[in-house]
């Protein structure tokens, strides 16, 4: 029994913390450099502080529909994106956010 209950709340804190990080978010552009991009929250309160997300893209992140794209991103930008397959943090496609 003891080791069920155990498993049932590591089950749930898992299944927390995958659906708060839901790549379905949507994000802003901080900052660019290089192949790194940092990724804030969309909505954000100016009292608050927040946590970046850095995700890595290469000549084979699909960026608003197209390959090798990445002059297409710029900073303030609000967009979505999917990770690669087993490859995190690199990105498979980046799309617009609004």
């Amino acid at each position: 029994m003891k080791y069920k209950i155990q498993f049932l709340l590591v089950s749930c804190l898992t299944s927390f913390v995958l659906c708060a990080c839901s790549a379905d978010d949507a994000y802003v552009i901080v900052d660019i450099q290089g192949d790194q991009i940092f990724l804030g929250p969309d909505e954000q309160d100016p009292d608050a502080s927040y946590a970046l997300t850095e995700v890595t893209v290469d000549q084979k992140t699909r960026i608003y529909g197209k390959r090798d794209n990445q002059s297409a991103l710029k900073k303030h930008d609000v967009i979505k994106f999917d990770y690669r397959t087993d490859q995190e943090p690199l990105v498979e496609t980046i799309e617009h956010g609004n």
